[in-house]
């Protein structure tokens, strides 16, 4: 009697150990998703909870800008241009005459540094002395070697440029008699400016001949006569010129 107790009791846990396993197993293989609990925010005071940061870890922040207009002049002035195209206007005063003009500009980058870049220019102006006693008008061709250099490091928006220059001319004088000469004029100056990015294809120039050398010939029925002079002033005598600038090309450096 005791071996068939024994067997049965044996036969149930058995039954039993099966049925739970298989359950088990049934469970954890189902795709049906399991019941979540959310708690409502309002139950919940954010103010117990504690954030630690592992100390040893640091965020590398050197190239985030502090603000969104130091961002603007990073993308605008990564690279310097392969080239840019600038006209304007340019005025000068003496004594007794008021100088003027009007030029465009080509600038092709010729080698690029760190934190500045060598262009070559070649130019074409207009040019003309109005005075009580002389007008002058000008047809002038440039050539020019400057370099571009980063000024304010911060926003790089603004760079200063120097350089040389050479130019010839051709035009006539007009006195208030009625006389006329022909003129041709030979120029070689230091040229010295401001470059300031205003967007990534637009900037503004401002430079001026700080110090120039100037052999001048006049021709009046075929007697020619030529004079030279040297100056260095800033917006007497010579002119102090505007330039709107559109650039092509640009890339990082």
């Amino acid at each position: 009697m005791k071996t068939r107790h024994t067997i049965a009791l044996a036969l149930l846990l058995f039954l039993t150990n099966s049925f739970t396993n298989l359950k088990a197993q049934t469970l954890f293989d189902s795709n049906e998703e399991f019941i979540t609990f959310s708690i409502p925010s309002e139950d919940v005071d954010m103010r117990t909870y504690e954030v630690t940061l592992d100390e040893e870890f640091q965020y590398d922040n050197t190239f985030t800008p502090s603000n969104i207009p130091q961002y603007e002049a990073q993308e605008n002035v990564a690279a310097f241009a392969l080239s840019m195209l600038a006209f304007g206007v340019g005025f000068g005063f003496t004594e007794f005459d008021t100088l003027w003009c009007l030029h465009a500009e080509y600038y092709l980058r010729l080698a690029l540094l760190k934190g500045m870049a060598m262009y070559g220019a070649i130019g074409f102006a207009y040019n003309g002395i109005s005075g009580d006693f002389l007008d002058t008008t000008l047809f002038e061709a440039t050539l020019k070697l400057l370099m571009f250099s980063v000024l304010v490091k911060r926003y790089q928006q603004v760079r200063l440029l120097y350089g040389i220059l050479g130019a010839y001319g051709f035009g006539n004088n007009k006195f208030p008699d009625g006389f006329k000469t022909d003129i041709t004029r030979f120029t070689v100056g230091l040229v010295l400016g401001l470059h300031i990015l205003l967007s990534q294809q637009w900037s503004f120039l401002i430079q001026t001949n700080i110090l120039n050398y100037q052999e001048q010939t006049n021709d009046s029925n075929g007697i020619e006569v030529t004079s030279n002079s040297t100056w260095g002033f800033i917006n007497k005598n010579n002119i102090l010129a505007f330039s709107l600038v559109y650039t092509f090309g640009n890339r990082r450096r």
